[in-house]
């Protein structure tokens, strides 16, 4: 698969958003590439035109030969640089908050429990994927590119957060890169 390769960093300028419409208006919307909410769907859209991936059930995307890729975004470095923001959520969005896993994994973790904690992670996330795709996409502004890195997915369980599965560091990821390529 053509800009898949693990661990490069594949980096992709972007102006802006605009919706055009019939009458010649064009309207830009940088609050969309910003927010979580808005963006997620784009992104997604925008990395399997980019790597030639499809949608599909269960994960974000899959290849042709079947591998299943996650997408997973977090906040840039540059326009991030704060510690504060280095761990962000990498398992399934049913493992935070008040979602269905959240509570059970809170507690687990508040008891000392990992390895439970961990298991609940890889049944409905990390088991289901081969790679995970990381963008920096986490409140996102055009004045960086667009970047993503692929890992395969046992280099992100063996590179969790040892205080909580769900989380992965930034900074732990973006020094396993090999190279960068612009496109």
């Amino acid at each position: 698969m053509p800009n898949l390769e693990p661990f490069s960093l594949y980096e992709v300028g972007i102006k802006s958003l605009v919706l055009s419409l019939k009458s010649g208006t064009q309207y830009e919307f940088p609050d969309t590439l910003a927010n979580g909410r808005a963006n997620y769907i784009l992104f997604e859209e925008l990395i399997r035109k980019i790597t030639g991936l499809k949608k599909t059930s269960g994960s974000d995307h899959t290849a042709s030969d079947g591998t299943k890729y996650e997408q997973k975004a977090f906040n840039d470095m540059i326009l991030y640089p704060e510690d504060k923001h280095d761990f962000f959520q990498t398992s399934a969005s049913s493992t935070f908050g008040a979602n269905n896993n959240g509570p059970r994994i809170k507690r687990l973790l508040e008891t000392n429990d990992y390895e439970s904690a961990l298991k609940i992670c890889r049944v409905t996330g990390y088991d289901h994927n081969d790679f995970y795709i990381y963008t920096n996409t986490k409140g996102f502004n055009p004045t960086v590119p667009l970047k993503y890195l692929v890992v395969p997915t046992i280099d992100v369980i063996t590179n969790l957060n040892p205080s909580d599965p769900r989380q992965i560091s930034r900074k732990l990821l973006l020094a396993k890169i090999k190279k960068t390529i612009q496109l």
